[in-house]
């Protein structure tokens, strides 16, 4: 069996630096608002490779992957979380389960519409043999064609209209003050985020999605909007396994 949890002296070292770091100096969650905290999963060998994952390759975390969410829940053990979500797929789960670790009592469920966005055809592929096709597609999404899809994939109206619907639902479901925790993916994070705070999708480029990033986002109940707090945070980890 694999060993997700860690408490080697890697792990534990400067911890107490490391729980002060984001989470210490966030606000308070405003009046009426329940808090997001919408996190990337850890490395895999398909990210070091430069590799396709989306929906089709389950692929687990890698050591670095591990060890970069034992890093993330360290920060997070602190926080009262109500609820852990993540994606149906492994490398989220994971990342889930070690965030989870520290927090016994809480229910963990896991959602297929959580799931990246499908590449399609070049799921499996290095990213390098689609070098063109890639920047063809992401020409079109400048042009604000949001429904050009990946050959046999899905395009970011599709993952806008599934991911932000369940996030909703989830952030609904949640009662004021809550904090919710929330592992996906990378383009997924992108799309969602893009939707969630500027209405639209011309920003979603523009928004970087390390691995076990940390995004923190309030959700105003009676409005149903989202206002964006902290993104792309990794000052949980060491400099060692942050690539930054």
């Amino acid at each position: 069996d694999r060993k997700l949890f860690r408490r080697d002296s890697l792990v534990l070292e400067d911890s107490d630096v490391v729980d002060q770091a984001l989470v210490s100096r966030l606000p308070p969650v405003a009046p009426g608002s329940s808090r997001l905290f919408l996190c990337r999963h850890g490395q895999t060998d398909y990210n070091l490779k430069c590799m396709f994952q989306g929906r089709g390759v389950n692929t687990v975390l890698n050591d670095t992957g591990i060890l970069q969410a034992n890093f993330l829940a360290r920060a997070m053990r602190n926080v009262p979380l109500s609820a852990i979500y993540s994606s149906t797929l492994n490398r989220a789960k994971e990342t889930a389960m070690i965030v989870a670790q520290y927090h016994p009592t809480v229910k963990m469920q896991h959602f297929r519409d959580l799931e990246e966005m499908s590449f399609g055809k070049f799921e499996g592929n290095a990213r390098s043999l689609f070098h063109n096709d890639l920047h063809a597609i992401y020409d079109q999404w400048e042009l604000g064609h949001y429904d050009h899809s990946f050959p046999d994939g899905e395009c970011p109206l599709d993952v806008a209209k599934r991911g932000v619907a369940q996030i909703d639902a989830l952030m609904q479901a949640s009662l004021q003050q809550d904090n919710v925790l929330i592992v996906t993916h990378g383009r997924f994070n992108k799309v969602v985020l893009a939707r969630m705070l500027d209405g639209g999708m011309e920003n979603m480029q523009a928004l970087p999605q390390d691995n076990t990033c940390v995004n923190v986002v309030d959700f105003d109940h009676a409005s149903h909007s989202y206002t964006r707090v902290e993104l792309n945070n990794t000052e949980h980890l060491p400099s060692l396994l942050n690539p930054q």
